[in-house]
């Protein structure tokens, strides 16, 4: 409810002033009349229901006290505040009106001013109650949700690890469950991320962090992530990618709404089928489409697509699960960019998802920007961790900022032979990796370059481990669950101090 869009049920058998009270509020709000207590009683009901109720107390049928009463016990207009008009200058009236139910009184004569501030406090008051009303549904939907949809694969990851635990199992048996419990842990955990975007959007904390993006290499890095599961359905992914001026994007959210997409055409596109991934300009704008060959979008079920919580009568074709929560925060990101989503179903069969975005620049972003340097040259980066995708992401992130990245090594023993052959300044190496672990490797490195840049990274919530790596000589550890914005901001402001260091070192 605003103002402009409130309904305000004027109750008076005075027809002066019944006309007082509408050109007073002709300007704030819709008005309806009622001349006595059953016809105002009445009129409290039609939908949509009146947002406050202005009510004389003095009626020739029932008086203003009675009415307010039934209106009160009846649980269709009980939550609808109700103001007394009244000319009476009576305590004993105020208490009364009080204890059926009303939350304020109007004295007549009208003092326009006054009335007018008393009805829009109540009308704030009314716009906020409906509002915790509203927030408090979402959170028993959200709660709701979340215990329907955990229940089972938490059931089946209690049972299946009670049967590893207590049967004899051949290698082929234990894989196979080890895999469910991979599969539906990995379930549980998309529901969690999901309920958490959605949360932080509803709650208003829904902030971007945008940067000049190139949409076409953004979506070509997420096509080759998602290449992997599409495979395994059997589906093949093609691109059609033209050249696409940089826009003022968010790449992290960016890469929710493509997954979203792609990972939802995937869903409903049948086994020896193809997605089809376009991403051009025109019209001063960029966008990317995502073609499926699946059931399509039912005419009747369009206008709940975007909805949370939906979940359409089409299902994916291998059963896959779905939390019904994704186009929802889809749209919602598309929306804060300034974008427009745009759906529409194949001639043939499938579905047709497109997303623009407005070719804009942030004022004084990328033209005319030092690119990351020392002594002139731009910085090298030499990246080790055992995490192929992370390795590809932070790979294309990082040159995106003007890094030189130089190389990559899976383990710690192929990133220290890395380091001494390709001598980089600064080092990002994960703790936990196989062959050579992280501690091991900074230890190798330091051996070869004391004064060497590291920076690890970590899955851990295990403080101790983070503070042996600083106190061995690491820069400084990021956990992998940051934001890549703050892992770019924290490397940038460690590469500002190395080079610092490194020209008062060459000075």
């Amino acid at each position: 409810m605003s103002e402009d869009q409130a309904k305000i049920l004027i109750v008076d058998d005075e027809t002066t002033n019944i006309d007082v009270l509408v050109g007073l509020l002709e300007q704030l709000c819709k008005t309806v009349v009622a001349k006595n207590g059953e016809q105002a009683i009445k009129r409290a009901k039609v939908t949509p229901r009146p947002d406050l109720i202005l009510l004389d107390i003095v009626m020739p049928d029932i008086d203003g006290f009675e009415v307010c009463r039934r209106l009160k016990s009846d649980p269709e207009t009980a939550g609808i505040p109700i103001i007394f008009i009244t000319g009476k200058d009576s305590e004993e009236d105020e208490t009364r009106g009080l204890a059926v139910g009303a939350v304020d009184f109007i004295r007549k004569p009208f003092r326009p001013a006054v009335a007018l501030a008393r009805i829009q406090t109540q009308l704030a008051l009314q716009r906020q109650r409906l509002h915790l009303i509203e927030l408090n549904e979402i959170k028993n939907r959200f709660l709701g949700m979340a215990a329907h949809d955990l229940r089972n694969p938490l059931n089946s990851i209690s049972g299946l690890s009670e049967i590893l635990l207590t049967m004899n199992l051949d290698a082929i048996e234990q894989r196979s469950f080890i895999q469910t419990i991979h599969d539906v842990s990995g379930q549980m955990l998309k529901l969690i991320h999901d309920l958490l975007d959605v949360t932080t959007i509803e709650s208003g904390h829904f902030v971007l962090d945008k940067q000049l993006c190139d949409l076409s290499d953004l979506v070509s890095e997420r096509v080759e992530i998602l290449k992997f599961a599409a495979r395994q359905k059997g589906v093949t992914i093609r691109t059609e990618s033209g050249v696409t001026p940089r826009a003022s994007l968010d790449p992290d959210r960016l890469a929710q709404v493509i997954d979203n997409l792609l990972s939802n055409a995937i869903k409903f596109t049948p086994s020896d089928s193809e997605v089809v991934v376009r991403v051009g300009s025109g019209n001063n704008r960029v966008f990317f489409q995502v073609a499926d060959q699946g059931p399509g979008i039912p005419d009747a079920e369009r206008h709940r697509l975007f909805e949370a919580f939906q979940k359409l009568s089409t299902r994916p074709t291998a059963r896959e699960k779905s939390t019904g929560l994704g186009l929802s925060i889809v749209k919602r990101i598309v929306d804060a960019h300034h974008g427009e989503i745009v759906v529409a179903n194949n001639v043939d069969r499938g579905a047709i998802f497109t997303c623009f975005f407005p070719e804009e620049r942030m004022p004084g972003a990328g033209i005319g920007q030092p690119l990351p340097s020392i002594f002139g040259k731009p910085l090298r980066l030499l990246l080790i961790d055992d995490d192929f995708a992370l390795r590809l992401m932070y790979g294309k992130a990082f040159a995106e900022e003007g890094f030189e990245w130089v190389g990559e090594a899976e383990n710690g023993r192929e990133g220290v032979e890395l380091f001494q052959s390709l001598k980089p300044d600064l080092v990002i190496c994960d703790i936990a990796m196989p062959v050579m672990d992280g501690m091991e490797t900074l230890q190798a490195i330091f051996s070869q370059d004391p004064n060497a840049c590291v920076i690890m990274l970590t899955s851990s919530m295990d403080q101790e481990k983070w503070t042996l790596c600083l106190a061995k000589g690491a820069r400084y550890a990021l956990r992998k669950d940051t934001p890549f914005p703050e892992i770019r901001r924290k490397v940038l402001e460690i590469w500002k101090e190395y080079q610092g260091r490194s020209a008062s070192i060459g000075s």
